[in-house]
């Protein structure tokens, strides 16, 4: 009975080493595969815009696994270009590397300053 405890203990010690280097190496081989992904904004967060006027969006650039998914990023936004205030663009990809991450865009709508005589 022994014996086949300790082979049992031995079958159990490699299944544990086995389990550890598919992890490291897991582990290694996701980092190499995404080393270049980003989720990031073309252009400045921050745009201002005269009341009246409007906002050519650049979008953002998605690279996820190495793919270009620029064209799957999914926008919305409350901009209201007749009124001054604060408004966003919010962009979101539905994507395994960034779902469920957001950018946003600022755009600030101000008022045409008046000169007086």
């Amino acid at each position: 009975m022994a014996k086949k405890s300790k082979k049992m203990s031995l079958s159990m010690i490699f299944i544990l080493i086995g389990i550890v280097i598919c992890a490291v190496a897991g582990f290694f081989t996701a980092q190499k595969l995404t080393q270049g992904d980003k989720f990031e904004l073309i252009g400045e967060k921050i745009i201002e815009v005269e009341v009246g006027g409007s906002y050519d969006d650049q979008g953002a650039k998605v690279i996820s696994f190495g793919q270009d998914l620029s064209a799957l990023v999914q926008t919305e936004n409350n901009i209201d270009y007749s009124t001054p205030g604060e408004y966003y663009i919010k962009y979101s990809v539905d994507n395994f590397r960034f779902r469920g991450i957001v950018r946003f865009r600022i755009i600030k709508v101000v008022e045409v300053a008046s000169e007086s005589n």
